[in-house]
């Protein structure tokens, strides 16, 4: 069992191939061998029903209830069956009757005698019988076997210009040099069937190399092109990789700016703004939110025109502005800690409420998409809170394994999808989404049925660092 494990398909198939080419082959041989035994067998047989018919039918008379042979007939017969050249090859010859007695024998002693075979009933219902023997004795009790082999025939003998069968003939012939025939005849055959075996055994051999050949560099051919395949399976995750190091780097750097500006906006025109206030005599307290208001396309009232009025509702824009580009250190959170960070500074800045929910976040995400998703709970409650009036605002997030949903929504009256689109604000719905699609996300807004808009954003899992 271990040596035919260790062959390979083309020697197994090559081995299998041949037991059956060869098994097949035998019983084909066999077969031939036998019909042409049976074909020589039957000639010999028709030869000697002929030889039967011709020259010693005419010498039975009767009927077929009582067929006789005349002794002149029978002396007829000795002369030509015994003691002669023909009786060197005929071993013998009877003439039978129906019911199984012997009325001519070469052998004298049998005449008389009854010997019933099932030969016999066959030969008088018409049919040709041959076999080959050794020993026949027609049953005889005390009668001698004949050793060399011999060929039994047994043929209908008809009563002269009818077809009516009035006894049977059996000739024993010398049947040596039949076997040495059938012999030659057989060892001929087996030559043939086993020339032809080699034949298709070689010529299966070279197919069978020849598709080995073919096969094998097939196979040298597709370990190349799968090795060049994933190859090129790794140089795509490589630069994939780097694509997505390349886009986290670039959000970092991004928020990086923003952060800068915002402590620029700070630290340089903010203060600017408070010295200037402070000597106009303005106050430094959070100044009207309302925008100027014009009467007519001239008229503009007093109050909004006020140079303390004007410098406070500038400083309260910068601020705001300045507050939004600031990042707060979000980099060691947990992105459900960062999302908390965001509602909480939205609720002390505008002094509404949140309501939040968390469910199944992971733990450990990509820096840069935490400041994504915060950006994106930002802005999205600053719309709610510009637009929706902060009524009844809700934050949702939740994780499934494909993919991570933030939704933020609120009972205001809505928004044009115009004015969504073109806000002057950095951190705009314009901007989120350019940040979300970085992700390969989506980003949707909804109105809702009765009243309110719903902000929704899915980011995928897989290529984000999760």
């Amino acid at each position: 069992m271990n040596y035919w494990h260790a062959l390979d398909l083309t020697q197994q198939f090559l081995i299998v191939a041949g037991l059956v080419i060869c098994s097949s082959m035998a019983i084909l041989g066999e077969w031939l061998n036998g019909q042409i035994a049976a074909n020589q067998l039957r000639s010999r047989a028709e030869s000697g029903a002929l030889y039967m018919e011709g020259f010693l039918a005419r010498h039975v008379d009767g009927f077929a209830n009582d067929p006789q042979v005349a002794d002149t007939r029978r002396k007829e017969l000795d002369d030509l069956l015994i003691g002669t050249d023909l009786a060197r090859r005929v071993e013998g010859f009877r003439i039978w009757r129906n019911d199984g007695t012997i009325i001519y024998s070469t052998d004298k002693s049998l005449i008389g005698k009854v010997f019933p075979s099932p030969d016999l009933k066959r030969a008088f219902a018409g049919q040709v019988l041959a076999q080959l023997e050794t020993g026949h004795n027609d049953g005889e009790v005390h009668g001698a076997k004949v050793a060399r082999p011999l060929i039994e025939i047994y043929a209908p003998i008809y009563r002269s210009g009818t077809r009516d069968i009035i006894a049977v003939g059996e000739l024993y012939e010398d049947a040596a040099e039949f076997v040495v025939q059938r012999g030659r005849v057989q060892r001929q055959t087996w030559a043939i069937v086993g020339a032809t075996t080699l034949a298709i055994m070689a010529l299966l051999y070279l197919i069978v190399r020849r598709a080995s050949n073919i096969i094998a560099n097939q196979k040298m051919t597709l370990k190349a092109r799968l090795a060049q395949a994933q190859a090129l399976a790794e140089q795509n995750t490589e630069l994939r990789k780097a694509a997505d190091r390349a886009r986290m780097d670039a959000t970092k750097s991004n928020e990086q700016l923003l952060n800068r500006i915002g402590a620029d906006l700070h630290d340089g025109p903010v203060q600017l703004l408070s010295l200037l206030i402070l000597k106009l005599g303005g106050s430094l307290e959070a100044p009207i939110r309302s925008r100027m208001t014009f009467d007519s396309a001239s008229d503009v009232t007093e109050v909004d025109l006020a140079p303390s009025h004007i410098a406070g509702q500038v400083l309260a824009e910068l601020r705001e502005l300045s507050t939004g580009l600031i990042m707060p250190e979000i980099e060691y959170m947990s992105l459900e800690s960062a999302l908390r960070m965001a509602v909480d500074q939205h609720e002390y800045a505008t002094g509404s409420k949140v309501t939040s929910e968390y469910d199944g976040l992971p733990v450990g995400v990509a820096h840069s998409l935490k400041i994504c998703l915060y950006r994106v709970v930002q802005e999205g409650l600053n719309n709610a809170f510009r637009h929706g009036g902060g009524r009844d605002q809700r934050v949702s997030a939740s994780a499934e394994p494909s993919a991570i949903t933030v939704v933020i929504a609120d009972d205001g009256p809505g928004f044009e999808m115009s004015s969504a689109k073109g806000g002057r604000r950095p951190l705009g719905l314009q901007g989120i989404r350019n940040r979300v699609e970085a992700f390969g996300g989506r980003v949707e807004i909804r109105k809702r049925a009765r009243s309110g808009t719903e902000l929704q954003v899915v980011v995928p899992m897989e290529g984000n660092g999760i």
